[in-house]
């Protein structure tokens, strides 16, 4: 993670990664096929398919709000105990990395694919037309992913703010900016 990092994942080798790691080539290509692998290996060990997995398990007991604000709060705290890694495919992916670029697809796809399966659960129970669906998880993601991203490159920080203060400024802007847009899908079902 340290050498991605510091010189990006197109410009690391399994050599560089080897030498820091103490152990030969060989021995890297022993647990993994490829680069690509050990970038998919940081991306489970990071907890993101976990989470992923464990927010489609997410049931239609609270009111959708609170719901969409706790997952929004999952989010963001995942988000920023991963920022280095998330800083390095979001950078990698827009230089055009074809692995950053992938694993970014893959990340949002699984993520837009486990809204779809908790909202639809509201959707089922008529808080909300069910074709609205698949536009309130993509709002959702890039709410929370704009205002990560945003902060990330130091917008709206206190200087000398603690991650908890980071984390609690990002969740009251995304809160806010998810109620307008809970309030604009859920207004016609009204």
């Amino acid at each position: 993670m340290r050498l991605f990092s510091e010189r990006g994942f197109a410009r690391t080798t399994v050599r560089d990664i080897a030498r820091a790691a103490g152990i030969t080539d060989a021995a890297i290509y022993y647990h993994f096929e490829s680069k690509r692998d050990l970038l998919e290996a940081l991306v489970e060990e990071r907890g993101f398919l976990n989470s992923l997995q464990n927010l489609e398990r997410l049931t239609a007991d609270l009111p959708l709000a609170e719901t969409v604000i706790w997952m929004a709060r999952g989010a963001i705290n995942l988000m920023d105990d991963n920022r280095d890694f998330l800083r390095l495919i979001i950078m990698e992916g827009l230089g055009g990395d074809d692995a950053a670029l992938e694993q970014y697809r893959h990340l949002i796809d699984l993520w837009e694919n486990a809204l779809r399966v908790v909202l639809g659960r509201y959707a089922s129970r008529g808080d909300f037309p069910t074709a609205s669906v698949p536009t309130l998880a993509r709002q959702i993601i890039y709410t929370i992913l704009m205002a990560f991203e945003d902060n990330l490159l130091g917008r709206h920080i206190v200087d000398g703010a603690t991650p908890q203060q980071r984390r609690d400024g990002q969740a009251e802007f995304v809160s806010n900016a998810l109620g307008g847009v809970l309030n604009a899908v859920l207004q016609p079902a009204r």
